[in-house]
C-alpha cells in the first residue's frame, strides 16, 4: 500500500504573523477568514515562485498583498476597522520585516516543492494572487 505523504502547509515555513497590522496597522475581522485567505494566497504565490523560477521582490510582494487586501474586503469577505495605532503592530514589525517574512514563507514552501515534486495540483489556494494594485499605501520604507 503506497503511503501518501502530508502536505505541508504555508504556516510551517515561517513564524511571522499573517495578519497585515504587524505590518502596516491594517486591522481586517474576522481574523479566522483572514488568515485562511492570506495562506491560500501565499500558497498562491509560492506557485508562482516555483513556477518561475524567482522569487518577488519586496515592492511586488508589497503591491500585491495590499491589493489582495484591498480586493477581499471590496468583495465583502473581510471588514476593514479604522487602522491601529503604530505601538499595535507597525511599530514592532513594520512592513519591510513583514515582507521578508512572507517571501521566506513563499520561498520555503516553493524549495520545498522542488525537493518533493512540485505543489499538489488537485489543491488549489482560496485566493488567487492576481489582484489590482493598491493606490492607498506608500511603498513600505
Amino acid at each position: 500500500m503506497e503511503k501518501k505523504t502530508r502536505r505541508p502547509i504555508p504556516m510551517e515555513f515561517g513564524s511571522m504573523p499573517l495578519d497585515p497590522v504587524y505590518a502596516w496597522g491594517i486591522v481586517l475581522e474576522p481574523v479566522e477568514t483572514l488568515i485562511e485567505h492570506t495562506a491560500g494566497f501565499i500558497e498562491q504565490l509560492a506557485r508562482e515562485t516555483y513556477e518561475r523560477g524567482e522569487e518577488f521582490s519586496l515592492e511586488e510582494l508589497e503591491r500585491r498583498f495590499l491589493a489582495f487586501f484591498d480586493r477581499l474586503v471590496q468583495e465583502g469577505t473581510l471588514t476593514r476597522l479604522p487602522d491601529a495605532p503604530p505601538e499595535m503592530g507597525r511599530r514592532i514589525l513594520g512592513p519591510r520585516r513583514w515582507l521578508r517574512a512572507q517571501r521566506i514563507r513563499i520561498n520555503r514552501t516553493a524549495a520545498h516543492w522542488r525537493e518533493h515534486g512540485g505543489p499538489d495540483p488537485a489543491s488549489k489556494p482560496v485566493a488567487s494572487a492576481h489582484a489590482t494594485p493598491s493606490r492607498r499605501s506608500a511603498p513600505c520604507p
